[in-house]
C-alpha cells in the first residue's frame, strides 16, 4: 500500500530526510507497519542473544580442535544482538504517532541501516574464518584461505555501505556501488568455493554431503542481502520499508544463527568420528557406534 505524504512533514524536513540517505526517514507508516517493523527487529536481536549460551555449551561436546567453532558463533550472536538492539532503539525513537500515521524523524531523530553494516564488518570475517576452521584446513592454508575470503567480504560491505546512502536520490549511486559491491561478492563466492572444494575432498565419507549442502545454503542466504539492498527502487512505501527490514533480519538469522548451528552439528559429528567420547555421547551412542550414527544422520 502506498501511503500519502503526511501533511505534518514540512518540505524542509522532507528534504533533510532525503539527505540522510534512508527511505525510512521519508515514509510515514501505518500502525500495523510500524508494529511489524518493531517486532521484526525485536525478534531478531532476541534470537541472537538467546543462542549465546547454546553455542557456549555446545563447545564442551567437541574435540579441542573444533571448540572454537561454536565459541565464534557465540561472539557473533553477541555482536549481532547488540547491533540489532541498537537498530530497534533507533527505530522506536525515529517515529512518532500523530493519530493517523507514525511519522519519521520525530524530534529530528533519523533512522539508518549503517549499524547493520558496522556489525557485518565485525561478524563476516568471523563467519568466514569459522568455515575454514570447521572444515579442518591445515594451519598455513587456514590463514591464507581466511584472508582471501575476508578481504573481498569486507570490501563488499564497505562499498555497499557507501552505496546505500544513495537510496533516496536518483539511484545512480545506489546502483553503481551496488555493482561494485557485487563484484566483491562474486570474488568472495569464488574463495568460499575453494574452501568448500577442499572440504568435499577431506571430509569423512559419512559427512561428504555436508560441505555441498553448506555451499548451497551459503549462496541462498547470503543472496538475500543484495535483494534487500536494491528494494528501495520499487518505491517509497511503508510496505517496502517493512519488507526490507524483514529480508535483512531473515538474512542475519540465517547467515549467523542457523549457519552456526549447522557448522556446530557438522564438527560434532566429525568429533565423534574421530573418536572423541563427549561428542559421541552427545549423539547418544558409544564411541564405537559414532560412525553408524553419522551414517544414520542422527
Amino acid at each position: 500500500m502506498t501511503l500519502p505524504q503526511a501533511p505534518e512533514i514540512a518540505p524542509a524536513i522532507a528534504e533533510i530526510g532525503r539527505l540522510t540517505g534512508s527511505i525510512e526517514n521519508l515514509v510515514p507508516l501505518t500502525s500495523g507497519q510500524y508494529t511489524t517493523g518493531s517486532l521484526i527487529l525485536m525478534v531478531s536481536y532476541g534470537a541472537h542473544f538467546a543462542f549465546i549460551l547454546y553455542f557456549i555449551m555446545m563447545s564442551f561436546q567437541l574435540a579441542p580442535r573444533y571448540r572454537i567453532v561454536p565459541i565464534m558463533s557465540a561472539l557473533v550472536m553477541a555482536s549481532a544482538g547488540l547491533s540489532l538492539m541498537r537498530e530497534f532503539q533507533i527505530w522506536d525513537a525515529t517515529y512518532a504517532f500523530n493519530g493517523s500515521f507514525y511519522l519519521p524523524m520525530a524530534e529530528g531523530q533519523t533512522f539508518t541501516n549503517a549499524f547493520r553494516y558496522g556489525n557485518w564488518t565485525i561478524t563476516v570475517p568471523i563467519l568466514l574464518t569459522q568455515l575454514a576452521i570447521a572444515f579442518a584446513l591445515p594451519r598455513p592454508d587456514l590463514h591464507k584461505r581466511s584472508i582471501r575470503m575476508i578481504i573481498p567480504g569486507v570490501l563488499m560491505i564497505w562499498t555497499g555501505l557507501y552505496g546505500q546512502f544513495g537510496e533516496t536520490g536518483d539511484f545512480s549511486r545506489l546502483n553503481l556501488w551496488g555493482v561494485i559491491s557485487t563484484v566483491f561478492f562474486v570474488w568472495l563466492i569464488v574463495e568460499v568455493r575453494g574452501v568448500i572444494s577442499y572440504a568435499i575432498k577431506t571430509s569423512p565419507s559419512e559427512l561428504s554431503a555436508w560441505p555441498k549442502n553448506i555451499w548451497w545454503y551459503f549462496l541462498a542466504t547470503w543472496g538475500l542481502y543484495p535483494i534487500a539492498y536494491a528494494l528501495p527502487q520499487l518505491g517509497y512505501t511503508g510496505d517496502i520499508v517493512v519488507v526490507r527490514q524483514l529480508l535483512f533480519s531473515i538474512a542475519d538469522i540465517s547467515t549467523k544463527l542457523v549457519y552456526g548451528i549447522i557448522l556446530s552439528r557438522y564438527v560434532l559429528r566429525r568429533s565423534a568420528l574421530e573418536g572423541y567420547a563427549p561428542a559421541a555421547e552427545a549423539l547418544e551412542i558409544s564411541p564405537l557406534g559414532a560412525k553408524v550414527a553419522s551414517q544414520r544422520g542422527d
